[in-house]
């Protein structure tokens, strides 16, 4: 593994950085394929950083995606949860887009989140799709990613129970909230298409039955399997990013 190849702030807390992996063919050559701007999960949670995913930074780099992974204010972080966590994954994404652009290095940008990144991923891009930046991304990629905040509050799992610190309420306290923050799929463009594994004991399937969106089921996929370049999960992602190679 390397580490990042550079890096950019989108506000005034060193959270909010953005660090950036170049595509490379090879070890020195860096090549202009497709941009990845990335959302981390960890259950909304400082206790989980954009690093533990830094082995799959490195493997779409070295397939030749230049990455750029978001860090982002959470749960224990001043200024985290909802909505501040969403307020910087929309403006890191943003600022991300816009460098992308203006670098004019890549063929083609997607919009990917893992869980609770993919939520954010998914409601960041909800509300870019309405300017002429967010035109510019060819897809909106959700693995594993949480999309019925409602139903997954009230669950039982590590994860699930910190849904309320992430809402700062339930459900039944926070109806409308709650509401801000479910995304729309139709309400996002361009497409929307959810991976999910069907052995995820984190993110119940049924988060991939969005109206709205496409989706693919993984069998025997569990939920940190995406992050794993040897796993068919990961595999899967590819198919997907590759599908709008031309």
């Amino acid at each position: 593994m390397r580490e990042h190849d550079s890096q950019f702030s989108y506000g005034e807390d060193p959270l909010q950085t953005v660090y950036v992996w170049h595509g490379r063919n090879g070890v020195q050559s860096r090549v202009a394929g497709d941009a990845i701007i990335f959302v981390h999960g960890g259950c909304w949670l400082n206790a989980y950083g954009y690093d533990h995913a830094k082995g799959f930074y490195n493997a779409l780099a070295e397939l030749g995606m230049g990455v750029f992974a978001i860090e982002y204010r959470r749960v224990g972080d001043e200024g985290g949860g909802w909505p501040g966590s969403l307020n910087d994954v929309t403006k890191a994404v943003k600022a991300s887009l816009e460098k992308i652009v203006t670098a004019d290095d890549y063929r083609n940008i997607f919009v990917v989140g893992h869980s609770a990144g993919g939520h954010l991923a998914l409601l960041a891009a909800q509300q870019l799709s309405r300017s002429d930046l967010g035109k510019n991304i060819k897809q909106v990629i959700g693995l594993a990613a949480i999309t019925n905040v409602q139903s997954y509050a009230l669950g039982e799992n590590s994860c699930q129970t910190a849904t309320p610190q992430f809402m700062q309420g339930l459900p039944s306290e926070k109806e409308h909230e709650y509401q801000l923050a479910t995304p729309v799929a139709t309400d996002i463009q361009p497409s929307v298409t959810l991976l999910q594994g069907n052995e995820d004991s984190i993110v119940p399937e049924h988060h991939a039955t969005m109206s709205g969106a496409k989706n693919r089921i993984i069998t025997n996929g569990g939920h940190f399997d995406w992050l794993h370049p040897d796993s068919s999960s990961f595999d899967a992602l590819l198919e997907v990013l590759g599908e709008h190679d031309k």
